[in-house]
């Protein structure tokens, strides 16, 4: 099969940012997989990974400050959640923010590290402790003064309102981060593509579909430009966009689009356990579009790739698919 025997490719990583673009694509996963400026290949993820497995052996108080050790083991907890093992990256978590609560405090690595973890918590669908954890981020920030790190707390509770279905509330912080970031030269662009991807998705939901399919427009431009038409970030923007079409009832721009889109993606996400998002949004279209025989074949491998990954213990734990349509 394809789909299992590239799973072992050299192919493209998501970053934390890129995750929380995929936060909508998997009712959220925004770190979402974060590009962090950058898109590694799986192999690089990996050398990474190993760097701070090491690193992480003498990253104890015994060896060296708290606040520095408690950094260590929060960066391989989102290596970990970069590579889909989810159950290790929220152990690392953990441990991260026992270290990081050891005195003297550094709220902004505190703040930074609940965040994650409740990116963390909106991929694997534990929205109660998702919305703890980013509005307690967001109540740190507001408290100590952290202006520039705010942006980031409304997008992923924009995010996180998606995945509920509070299209009002989703909409609103989206706004707010949609604002903060396009008067940010120095902002990081997949900040921008992504919280433009989570107010179009809250249009949606409010059946505001021309404004919606204008700003995943906006995005996909943007996705091309900076990236190419054959990356990750393209692919997203352009199977969101086959849904928006989707959800407006153009059916024909959105098969175009959802077959473009689920294409690339495949070539640059199918090793992750996300991709079945994709898939079976994907198959969930072609059954409504009529298109049997096409979405059967998806479905086999929909199948094949799960009892795969059920059977790895490093993805295992808390795999899941999310009816992503069903944000839009």
């Amino acid at each position: 099969m394809r789909a299992l025997s590239m799973l072992c490719s050299e192919l493209v990583v998501l970053s934390k940012r890129s995750f929380i673009i995929l936060a909508c694509l998997a009712a959220c996963c925004a770190s979402g997989l974060r590009l962090n400026a950058q898109i590694l290949t799986r192999e690089a993820l990996q050398k990474e990974t190993a760097e701070y497995e090491a690193a992480s052996r003498n990253a104890e108080p015994s060896h060296m400050p708290a606040v520095e050790a408690g950094r260590i083991w929060l960066h391989l907890a989102v290596l970990y959640q970069h590579s889909g093992k989810y159950g290790q990256s929220e152990i690392d978590y953990e441990h991260a923010m026992r270290l990081l609560t050891i005195a003297p405090v550094s709220q902004p690595d505190l703040a930074d590290a609940i965040d994650d973890l409740g990116t963390l918590y909106m991929e694997t669908g534990n929205l109660k402790g998702a919305e703890d954890a980013e509005s307690k981020a967001m109540k740190m920030r507001e408290a100590t003064g952290l202006e520039s790190e705010l942006r980031q707390s409304w997008y992923h509770l924009a995010t996180l309102y998606l995945r509920e279905h509070q299209a009002d509330k989703s909409r609103s912080f989206a706004q707010r981060a949609f604002d903060a970031f396009s008067k940010d030269r120095n902002a990081i662009p997949e900040d921008k593509i992504g919280v433009q991807i989570v107010l179009s998705a809250s249009l949606c939901q409010s059946h505001r579909y021309p404004e919606a399919i204008a700003l995943l427009q906006s995005a996909l431009q943007l996705s091309n430009d900076l990236y190419g038409p054959e990356q990750f970030p393209t692919g997203m923007n352009t199977f969101l966009l086959g849904i928006a079409y989707w959800k407006s009832g153009d059916l024909v721009s959105a098969n175009k689009l959802m077959q473009r889109g689920s294409d690339i993606l495949g070539k640059t996400l199918e090793w992750h356990p996300a991709y079945l998002y994709v898939l079976t949004q994907y198959t969930q279209f072609l059954r409504k579009a009529h298109k049997r025989d096409a979405a059967h074949a998806i479905e086999k491998e929909i199948r094949q790739r799960r009892a795969y990954l059920n059977s790895e213990p490093t993805y295992s734990k808390k795999l899941q698919t999310i009816d992503v349509a069903a944000l839009f």
